[in-house]
C-alpha cells in the first residue's frame, strides 16, 4: 500500500457536507479565497455574499456568513478572486464585470461589448492587478482587459475576426488566445504615450501545423488549410518548466517553449500515434521541482477519458468513469485531481496512486457544475450556474475508525472495498449490514 493509499483509506476521507448556512439562497457560482478561509458566493438575487471559517481546518458546517454583502444588481454568473485575494470580480450576462476591493468598499464596473451569456473572468496569476474577461459559450471576437495598477483603472478591448475559444495568461504582461482556425496568438500589454492601456500581437502560432514534414509542406497551400484547420480549445502555461501546452480539435497535445513557433514535444500514445482518442476539453499542469514530483499534464477528453502524460518518461495512463469532461482542477497541494463531467458526475483522484477516492454520482441532468478548491485542499466546492439544487462542499475529514455494526474499534478494521466509506471488524458484521448498506454502497459506484 502506498503512502497516498494510507492517507486516503486510513487517515481520512472525503465526504459531502450540507451547505445549511445558505438555506433560501440561490447560489449560482462560488470560489474560495486563494489564501484565507473565505468563500465568495454569487447569488441569483444579485448579491455577492461571503462565508468565513475561523481556520482552514474549521468544519464547513461551522463557517459563518459575513454581515457585509456586495450588491451587484443583476444575477451573478461568475465570480473569481485575484492572485492575492485583495480583489474579487463578478460577471453577469449583460457583459458587466464588477470588481470590489476586499474587504473594503471600493468598486469598479467594466462592460464588455458583445454577447455574454456566461462571462469568464481570468485573473493574471503573475499580476494581481490585471484580469481578462471573455465568453466561449457563444461566438465571441472580443476579449476585455482591465488593469488596476494606477489610481484610475484602465480597460482595453482586443478584437479579432476569429472566434476566441480560450484565453491563458503566460507571463506578467503576456496572454495567449486560442482561435477556431487552429491558431493561437500571444499578445503583450503596454501603455501608450498618453497613458492608455494597449496591446500588441507578438507571436502567431499554428497549432495544427509544424509537427512533421507533411504539415509544414501543406500549411502554405490555401487549398489544404480548410482541411487541416482545427479549433484551439485549451492553452496552459507551466512557468516552472517554461513550457506552453496547446490542444485542439485535431486531437493532439503539443508543447512549446515560449517564443518559439515549432513544438518541442507532441503527445504520443502506443495505440494511436500522435492522436488522442477524442477531442480534449481541459488541460491541467502538475509539477513541483522543489519536491521533485514527476511533472505531468492531465488532459480531459470529450469521451470521458482523462489522459495523464508524464513528461519525463513519456509514460501515459488513462482514467475513465465519466462522460464528456467539463473541468479538471488540481488541488493547491497537488495531491488531488478533481474531475467533473457534463452530467455532474464528480470524481476526486489521488495523484500518487490515481485511485478514485471519492465519487459523486451523475444527476442525469446535462448542465455541469463548476469546481473550486480552498487553499488548504481540504474542501472542494461545486456549484451549478443555473442555481438549481443546493450548493455542495466535499470536505476531507478524519475517518471514523469503528465497525459500522458493532462500533468496535481496532487496528485491524477492514474498509468496504466497493465504496471505501465505512469499516467492518469482520465478515460477519459486513454480511449482516449489507441489506442496510447496499443502497449507499451502490450509489458510490
Amino acid at each position: 500500500m502506498t503512502e497516498a493509499d494510507v492517507h486516503s483509506s486510513e487517515r481520512g476521507l472525503f465526504k459531502e457536507v450540507e451547505f445549511s448556512l445558505t438555506s433560501g439562497m440561490d447560489v449560482r457560482c462560488a470560489t474560495f479565497h486563494p489564501i484565507d478561509p473565505v468563500l465568495a458566493c454569487g447569488l441569483g438575487k444579485g448579491n455577492l455574499a461571503f462565508l468565513r471559517g475561523s481556520h482552514h481546518s474549521t468544519p464547513f458546517e461551522n463557517w459563518e456568513i459575513e454581515p457585509k454583502q456586495y450588491r451587484y444588481g443583476r444575477i451573478i454568473l461568475s465570480v473569481q478572486w485575484n492572485a492575492d485575494g485583495t480583489k474579487v470580480a463578478a460577471g453577469s450576462d449583460d457583459g458587466t464585470v464588477s470588481v470590489w476591493s476586499y474587504p473594503g468598499d471600493g468598486k469598479q464596473v467594466f462592460r464588455r461589448n458583445g454577447r455574454s451569456h456566461f462571462p469568464l473572468i481570468i485573473w493574471n496569476p503573475f499580476n494581481p492587478d490585471v484580469f481578462a474577461s471573455y465568453n466561449n459559450a457563444l461566438d465571441t471576437k472580443q476579449v476585455m482587459i482591465a488593469n488596476f495598477a494606477n489610481e484610475k483603472p484602465l480597460s482595453h478591448a482586443i478584437e479579432s475576426y476569429l472566434n476566441c475559444q480560450t484565453v491563458a495568461w503566460i507571463s506578467y504582461k503576456q496572454l495567449a488566445f486560442g482561435y477556431d482556425d487552429g491558431t493561437f496568438e500571444v499578445h503583450e500589454l503596454g501603455l501608450s504615450q498618453i497613458g492608455l492601456l494597449n496591446s500588441e500581437m507578438v507571436q502567431k502560432i499554428g497549432h495544427d501545423f509544424g509537427d512533421d514534414e507533411h504539415d509544414r509542406a501543406t500549411s502554405s497551400h490555401p487549398e489544404f488549410q480548410s482541411e487541416l484547420r482545427c479549433s484551439v480549445s485549451n492553452i496552459a502555461m507551466n512557468m516552472e518548466l517554461g513550457l506552453l501546452a496547446s490542444v485542439g480539435t485535431d486531437r493532439r497535445v503539443k508543447l512549446w517553449f515560449r517564443g518559439t513557433n515549432d513544438p518541442t514535444r507532441i503527445v504520443k500514445f502506443p495505440l494511436q500515434l500522435n492522436d488522442l482518442d477524442s477531442n480534449c476539453k481541459s488541460l491541467v499542469w502538475c509539477s513541483d521541482i522543489k519536491k521533485r514530483k514527476k511533472a505531468f499534464l492531465a488532459c480531459g477528453l470529450e469521451n470521458g477519458t482523462i489522459v495523464i502524460w508524464y513528461l519525463g518518461s513519456n509514460e501515459t495512463l488513462k482514467l475513465s468513469g465519466l462522460d464528456q469532461i467539463h473541468q479538471l482542477l488540481l488541488s493547491p497541494d497537488k495531491r488531488y485531481l478533481a474531475s467533473i463531467d457534463y452530467f455532474k458526475k464528480l470524481i476526486i483522484w489521488c495523484t500518487e496512486s490515481w485511485e478514485a477516492i471519492y465519487i459523486l454520482p451523475s444527476s442525469g441532468f446535462k448542465y455541469p457544475y463548476v469546481m473550486t478548491w480552498d487553499a488548504a485542499s481540504s474542501k472542494l466546492g461545486i456549484s451549478g450556474r443555473r442555481g438549481q439544487g443546493q450548493f455542495n462542499v466535499i470536505e476531507y475529514g478524519v475517518a471514523e475508525k469503528c465497525c459500522a455494526v458493532c462500533k468496535k474499534t481496532s487496528e485491524n478494521l477492514k474498509r468496504c472495498s466497493r465504496c471505501r466509506s465505512i469499516y467492518y471488524c469482520g465478515r460477519e458484521c459486513q454480511r449482516s449490514h449489507w441489506p442496510q448498506h447496499k443502497r449507499d454502497c451502490n450509489r458510490n459506484e
